[in-house]
């Protein structure tokens, strides 16, 4: 029996119905300043086809990365979705904040989207699929609303960067179990394995921003906070000796981009 069927899916969601509605009574508008976005944006939006013209942001949490390529790129429509309400209410917040006439937002379940067949130019996920324990039925819900030809871009934590170490030390320091609750780690043959079950070709693989797995702890102390300064500067370095092999491997996020054969109907 695969023991990911005994992990509840409604608990998750209450999980990070407390996180966005944390975000609520925040700053929203500090998610485009947060370290991880703007490490990752880049690296997401070089994979968006120029001739794109409709994108479906899936498990979007503050939907960040659809807000500001909608903002960059008023001509293309893009829908943001999530399962919890709290989310869309900071999506939706910062949609008005920002004057954005070309988002809609959604409420959907990642694993059974109610868009139809071949909806989409490009389907993006970030981090989302290590929340959801059968996220296979996610990437198959993806493959089947993006068009022929169209590409997928999902990302989810790395097994082999500090965080899969620094989640244990968290647990112990903070006395409490993992604040995200249930969260998978994966490696590139994984999410591999997965697109190409879905159906996909495999455009590429990438990561990005190895040391925020050491970053994240600086509530533990200060240190981290500067060791991970320092790292960031050290993996750019390596990044440009090595092609950008560093982060593709290492990075605290993985990513892989798969296309639909344009040739299905």
């Amino acid at each position: 029996m695969d023991q990911r069927t005994l992990i509840d899916q409604n608990n998750i969601d209450k999980v990070w119905d407390k996180v966005w509605q944390g975000q609520i009574e925040d700053q929203p508008s500090a998610v485009f300043k947060h370290r991880l976005f703007v490490e990752g944006y880049p690296i997401f939006s070089k994979y968006i086809p120029k001739a794109t013209t409709s994108i479906l942001e899936v498990g979007g949490g503050t939907g960040r990365y659809g807000l500001y390529y909608a903002s960059e790129h008023p001509e293309v429509a893009v829908t943001i979705t999530d399962i919890v309400d709290s989310s869309l209410k900071v999506v939706n917040m910062l949609k008005e904040s920002m004057g954005l006439k070309n988002i809609k937002l959604q409420k959907e379940d990642a694993r059974q989207l109610s868009f139809e067949n071949n909806s989409f130019d490009l389907v993006m996920a970030d981090v989302v699929i290590q929340h959801i324990p059968d996220y296979e039925k996610a990437i198959t819900e993806m493959f089947r609303v993006v068009k022929p030809g169209g590409k997928v871009i999902v990302s989810a934590v790395n097994v082999y960067n500090p965080h899969s170490i620094t989640k244990f030390v968290s647990q112990i320091f903070a006395r409490r179990g993992y604040e995200y609750g249930y969260e998978k780690s994966f490696t590139h043959p994984e999410l591999t394995q997965a697109f190409k079950s879905a159906g996909f070709s495999i455009v590429a693989k990438d990561g990005f921003y190895f040391s925020y797995g050491i970053y994240r702890l600086k509530y533990i102390h200060p240190m981290f906070a500067l060791a991970g300064r320092v790292l960031n500067r050290a993996s750019k370095i390596l990044d440009k000796l090595m092609s950008r092999a560093w982060s593709i491997n290492f990075g605290f996020e993985i990513m892989i981009v798969g296309e639909k054969p344009a040739d299905l109907v």
